[in-house]
This record gives C-alpha cells, sequence and structure tokens, in this order.
C-alpha cells in the first residue's frame, strides 16, 4: 500500500513517506506470532504510525471490525507523561502484530531550554520547521553522551 494523495502532518519531515506491504496467509490458521512477550521486549513487535485525528480514526476502526485493542484516552482525555503527551491506541493484525496508533499533542524539543512543540496549538496538517527536527537531534545526542 502506498500514498494515494500527498500526505500531510506535522512530522513528515523527519518521517518521510512510507509504503507498506500486506501478506495474508491463506494456507493455515494465523497464530499470534509474539504470544506470550510484552511490550518492550527485544525484537520487533510492533509497527507504528502518526495519526491525526485518532478519535475519529477509532470510529472507522471500529466501523471495518478493527477495534482498538488498547485506548489510552478513552474518554477523549490526553495522555500526559509530563514532558510528552498524545493518544496511543493499539489494534491488532490477523497473526496478533500490534499495530501502534499515535497522535502527538506535546513534544520536547530542548528540555534545557523549555522549548516544546505544542502541537494541539497548531494546525496538524502544516509541517514543522526543519530547525526543530535539528535541534532535536542535536539535544538527543547530548542527552545520550551525559
Amino acid at each position: 500500500l502506498g500514498d494515494s494523495a500527498p500526505r500531510k502532518g506535522g512530522f513528515l519531515g523527519l518521517l518521510g513517506t512510507s509504503t507498506l506491504e500486506l501478506v495474508q496467509a491463506l494456507d493455515r490458521t494465523p497464530r499470534k506470532i509474539y504470544e506470550g512477550r510484552f511490550w518492550g521486549d527485544p525484537g520487533f513487535i510492533q509497527v507504528c504510525f502518526d495519526v491525526i485525528n485518532l478519535p475519529e480514526f477509532k470510529k472507522v476502526c471500529a466501523a471495518k471490525g478493527h477495534p482498538f485493542t488498547v485506548d489510552s484516552c478513552p474518554n477523549g482525555e490526553i495522555f500526559d507523561m509530563g514532558e510528552a503527551s498524545g493518544h496511543f491506541a493499539y489494534i491488532e493484525d490477523p497473526d496478533g502484530t500490534l499495530i501502534e496508533l499515535v497522535e502527538t499533542y506535546k513534544v520536547p524539543v530542548a528540555k534545557k531550554l523549555g522549548i516544546v512543540i505544542d502541537m494541539k496549538k497548531r494546525d496538524p496538517e502544516k509541517l514543522l520547521p526543519k530547525i526543530l527536527f535539528r535541534l532535536m537531534g542535536i539535544f538527543m545526542r547530548e542527552k545520550i553522551k551525559g
């Protein structure tokens, strides 16, 4: 699957374009390939997508028979982690692979300088300035060093 129209979103400059290949086993009954594993275990156990208007997408998924298995904001609240916040949800494919959906509300750019991106105060479809991504990279490297 590829994009049928130009994509929009604040993080498009960081995430870029994507293509997704879907594979279905027709000769057997799928089993949950990660049964017994936990979130955070080594290895790939999920794929993640940046979503705009996750509450509306929740309705679309449910209508198509794929309800969220986890929803961090079932009543429309914000999942606040202090420096960052957003709305996080999961659905599963038939093999049990987790598909994470994230709508970002607040992201720290430079914690020491108090620079934060508040996505709730801007057009979610407008691309974020490249300088913010550069700052994030600089401050992440400093965080790792020391």
